[in-house]
């Protein structure tokens, strides 16, 4: 029996039984031809019509954003025949900031019963300045505990059936300024104040760790990224931040005024758009790698689902984008995102995406075929060696030249590129700089590189100029056929990008392995590195998830450094060096 679309809606018995359960749905025709005003008349009696989303300056279809039940989202969906586009609005989640995943996290021996167990925790500086604002989380055998400090530093934190001896971890996470802390097995005292003291951050000046590893150092001066115009599709961009203060263009995708994009309350963008676009300091700062580009930024609100990424795609093509950088993502595909995705390729705007931070498959839109997606890499060597990003070392799969893998950093077959995304010192607002991970910085890095390509790469200046989609499809041959290979595929896409072949500077690959006679400290170093990881195999394992979906189970995470004792220069051999040396991804094998 054919169902109708009367039949799609709940009847008054049905609502006096049950609360009905609501889901926020994206509605378009199928075909051409339909308005808006129309669309809304057709769904009005279904559902809460939120809103009804035509595309600023773009021809297309309209979509209307309903809240209905998911049944009659159902009937609906069968009563139409196929003439309408009807799934689920969903919710967008930053790709940045990973914290400590649970792998990071010792056992404890012990199990305690009894009453909880409350504990001060004061975090300074060095100079012994109260460290406001940052995340403290304690690890116990059973639970964990999480808070903020207060303008004093302090915060206190409760863990149910502990005692100090359970205690299994601590990590401390500041806005701003400082490196994080991880402390494993720490010692805690719960009658008084435990004093937590944080290393300043230093500021890389002209060049960081992540732009040496893509060799923007080896560049032209004049390779700035003039006359291309990026979009940062992300939390907004604190304006208020002295490297950033020239940004001038913005808009909020969801409501589509000019006047909001400009703060970042969550701190997401800021990060991104100085990788991009900070403005150069005498003496100070960081480095934005696209400086006299024109960047804009299409600002998601902290509730953001698929609609304000349609949103935020169509004022890309309202404002002649050339490079889009999405920070964001989900676990589903949307084929109304896909449709815009394809629709913004075709007239030039080049994608680049975060691949996501939950160590498993590449988020959407990252795994669409018309978008590079970006994973994270980081750098032994590039932070304190009690950092939180010595947490995310300790569990990462090597890679060639020292580099690794974070366990954060989504895999996939549809990963295209791996680029800095562990321990990069960034712009933060309101007018700081922090340490940041996550894919997010990757796929920024990646953007800047884009435009650079784009300004200065003769291709696009001549049989490539024209901004359609074999503008698109040559820009990202050419950041993926010169990126440098440094692992598995599946983890780190084409390899690391190279801004000097890209950009047709140099023809050589960076060399990644130091040589064998690095200096002791290097050496003691990769032996310091290598016995914090907390794993026990025995030998390198090569292992590739099948091919499918996105949703694969987590790859093997590196393996223990080989069996030797190195307590000193005298007691450990040439080749046992050289054996941590080579699994610290520092040297050639022994």
């Amino acid at each position: 029996m054919a169902t109708s679309p009367d039949d799609a809606r709940p009847t008054s018995s049905d609502n006096r039984r049950k609360p009905v359960r609501t889901t926020q749905y994206m509605i378009a025709p199928a075909g051409a031809g339909i308005s808006a005003q129309t669309l809304a008349e057709q769904l009005n009696r279904f559902g809460n019509i939120l809103w009804t989303h035509d595309q600023r300056g773009v021809s297309g279809p309209p979509i209307a954003i309903v809240r209905m039940p998911d049944e009659t989202a159902e009937a609906l969906r069968r009563s139409t025949g196929g003439s309408l586009i009807i799934e689920p609005d969903s919710h967008l989640r930053a790709a940045s900031f990973a914290g400590p995943t649970s792998s990071l996290i010792p056992t404890t021996t012990m199990t305690a019963l009894g009453p909880d167990l409350t504990v001060t925790i004061r975090v300074l500086s060095e100079a012994g300045a109260p460290v406001e604002q940052a995340i403290v989380r304690l690890v116990g055998g059973q639970a964990s505990a999480q808070g903020w400090t207060d303008r004093d530093g302090n915060v206190d934190l409760a863990l149910r059936d502990e005692v100090p001896e359970t205690v299994a971890a601590i990590f401390v996470s500041p806005r701003s300024g400082h490196w994080g802390l991880w402390q494993q097995q720490p010692y805690i005292e719960a009658d008084a104040v435990n004093t937590l003291t944080l290393k300043p951050l230093p500021l890389p000046g002209r060049l960081d760790w992540g732009g040496e590893a893509m060799r923007f150092d080896q560049i032209p001066d004049h390779c700035r990224g003039a006359d291309v115009k990026i979009a940062l599709i992300d939390s907004g961009v604190a304006t208020s931040h002295k490297q950033l203060a020239h940004i001038k263009h913005g808009i909020d995708a969801r409501s589509g005024e000019d006047r909001l994009w400009s703060k970042d309350v969550t701190g997401h963008g800021t990060p991104c758009a100085g990788i991009i676009n900070a403005a150069a300091q005498a003496d100070y700062g960081i480095r934005g790698y696209a400086p006299d580009s024109e960047l804009h930024v299409c600002k998601l609100p902290p509730d953001a689902r698929c609609s304000d990424l349609i949103a935020a795609l169509d004022d890309c093509l309202q404002y002649g984008i050339d490079v889009a950088c999405i920070g964001v993502g989900c676990e589903r595909g949307s084929v109304l995102v896909e449709q815009h995705i394809a629709m913004a390729k075709q007239q030039g705007v080049s994608i680049i995406a975060a691949a996501g931070n939950s160590g498993e498959g590449i988020l959407f839109p990252a795994c669409s075929p018309h978008v590079v997606a970006v994973g994270a890499v980081g750098q032994v060597g590039s932070f304190p060696e009690d950092s939180l990003q010595a947490a995310q070392a300790a569990a990462a799969t090597a890679a060639a030249g020292g580099l690794f893998v974070p366990p954060f950093s989504c895999r996939g077959s549809e990963l295209d590129l791996c680029a800095p995304g562990v321990a990069v010192i960034a712009c933060q607002s309101p007018d700081g700089y922090a340490v940041c991970d996550g894919t997010s910085l990757a796929a920024a890095y990646v953007a800047a590189l884009a435009a650079l390509i784009l300004a200065d790469h003769a291709d696009f200046k001549g049989s490539f100029a024209a901004k359609d989609g074999h503008r698109v499809e040559r820009l990202f041959q050419i950041l993926k056929d010169t990126a440098q290979p440094i692992g598995h595929p599946w983890q780190t896409g084409a390899g690391l990008p190279d801004a000097a072949r890209a950009l047709g500077v140099r023809s050589d690959q960076r060399p990644l392995a130091m040589p064998l006679n690095a200096g002791l400290r290097e050496m003691r170093n990769a032996i310091r590195q290598l016995d914090r990881i907390p794993f026990s195999a025995s030998q390198a394992m090569i292992f590739e998830p099948p091919r499918g979906p996105a949703n694969v189970t987590r790859l093997p995470l590196n393996p223990a450094p080989l069996a030797f004792q190195a307590t000193g220069a005298e007691t450990a051999t040439v080749h046992e060096l050289r054996a941590a040396m080579a699994l610290a991804g520092l040297a050639e094998g022994p």
